[in-house]
């Protein structure tokens, strides 16, 4: 197949099937990324991902980098890629849209554990509103009770995406290991919640307070007898403050 494909192309031919073209398609470089639109970025990143999946994550991590830049200017087209996925219709529950949809709920994922909390903006939360529609849609197509696999899968991580970007999401994750491996604090999921939402109250883009890296507990290990590894903060003396003003608050 790819031979003949080549050869038709080599012949000048006009017509090559879509889905195969696809397969040739050329990533646009650095620059190009840099001067298109957010729509455009998005538009970019979704059908990447719809097209070839995971397969190139240079490029991907490109495409997140510069969507990660555009921030809320992102967003409302990341939730219109979402709006567009529904499962109960032909038109709407095709692969590519379920794809592209999948993409859309990852980067909005991305922006709230790395540049800015999605429920502190209209337009994050219009986006929360999108992914609440999209798990109804779901359901009335009975994803959540599906036999297949791929169906409650499907569902299942909206439903977690959902639950993060409401909640706890990973930079939170981190700053808790954080907190316990550098300074011997261990907070409970409320307790984390609670500080979360204090450090929203003061800057809701926090997750960018610092880079993240990853750390070895020699002192705790797994079944396998291995250190364990965690997420924490490369920098934690801000959230660590953060700590102490919110529990100096907390208890007047």
């Amino acid at each position: 197949m790819r031979l003949a494909v080549v050869f038709l192309v080599l012949l000048g031919s006009a017509w090559i099937p879509e889905d195969t073209y696809a397969q040739f398609r050329v990533h646009k470089s650095e620059t190009e990324v840099a001067r298109m639109t957010p729509e455009q970025r998005v538009e970019e990143a979704c059908q990447e991902y719809a097209r070839h999946g995971l397969s190139d994550s240079d490029y991907e991590d490109l495409l997140e980098k510069y969507i990660g830049r555009d921030g809320l200017k992102a967003v409302p087209y990341l939730a219109k890629v979402i709006e567009a996925y529904d499962p109960t219709r032909p038109e709407g529950a095709t692969k590519e849209k379920n794809a592209r949809s999948d993409a859309a709920e990852g980067f909005l994922g991305y922006i709230d554990s790395n540049v800015v909390r999605m429920r502190t903006s209209e337009e994050g939360r219009t986006a929360i509103e999108a992914m609440r529609a999209l798990l109804k849609r779901m359901r009335a197509a009975h994803f959540d009770t599906s036999e297949r696999d791929d169906e409650r899968n499907r569902y299942d991580l909206v439903v977690k995406s959902l639950k993060e970007i409401e909640g706890i999401n990973a930079c939170d994750e981190a700053i808790r290991n954080s907190l316990r491996l550098r300074h011997k604090i261990s907070l409970s999921d409320q307790e984390l919640l609670d500080l979360t939402n204090y450090v929203i109250s003061q800057d809701p883009y926090y997750p960018t307070w610092s880079e993240r890296g990853e750390y070895k507990d020699l002192n705790q290990h797994n079944e396998a007898g291995n250190p364990i590894w965690y997420v924490i903060m490369k920098e934690p003396e801000r959230f660590y403050n953060a700590y102490l003003e919110y529990k100096a608050k907390s208890a007047r």
